[in-house]
């Protein structure tokens, strides 16, 4: 797996799958175009978070202009702060993320896809998320989400183990909203041909 080359140790990791009644074209291509706001599971936890970013931006006197759409393509803007790290088209997917999530603004750091694997600098924080299309039979594929997170040195463990405390729980309840909004549009665009 790809994921396996990008972050082959974490700390924490949110590991869930689902079958998809659509080929392994339609289902990767389906991860491109869902819209995650669909989901109030993941839309009300960003939104929130969409607020507080702006807040602090702005020093306590902005508001946050609200996505009305959020999907792959913005997790790869800047504000998005995810890279696509490695792709193997029709199949596997990992998107990364550096930064130290419990300081404010995430503690984002300017980072390349090419300095994610030996990214060392103590105190931080490198988070994978990784999507697999498993064929199964010819019109049905296993889609899977892998998210992965592994820290620099103790001091990044320590805080990381109390951030995730409060956010662990529900990191883990959006990968299945993520999952069946993927399936949804997988099917809906494989009844169409």
């Amino acid at each position: 797996m790809l994921i396996d080359q990008e972050l082959p140790s974490w700390e924490r990791r949110v590991l869930v799958s689902l079958p998809v009644e659509a080929d392994s074209v339609a289902t990767f291509a389906a991860i491109r175009r869902v819209d995650f706001f669909r989901s109030p599971v993941i839309a009300v936890p960003n939104r929130v978070r969409t607020w507080f970013d702006a807040i602090i931006r702005s020093g306590g006197h902005g508001s946050a202009a609200q996505p009305q759409h959020f999907g792959f393509d913005q997790l790869l803007e800047e504000q998005g702060g995810f890279h696509l790290l490695a792709e193997e088209a029709g199949e596997e997917l990992v998107l990364g993320f550096i930064g130290r999530w419990w300081d404010r603004g995430y503690g984002r750091v300017e980072w390349s896809a090419e300095e994610f694997r030996d990214f060392s600098r103590p105190g931080y924080a490198v988070g994978a998320w990784g999507f697999a299309v498993l064929p199964y039979g010819s019109s049905t594929t296993v889609l899977v989400t892998d998210v992965r997170v592994g820290c620099t040195d103790e001091e990044a463990r320590r805080s990381f183990q109390r951030y995730w405390t409060a956010v662990g729980p529900f990191v883990t309840a959006m990968g299945r909203p993520v999952l069946r909004l993927i399936r949804k549009e997988a099917e809906r665009a494989a009844k169409s041909v």
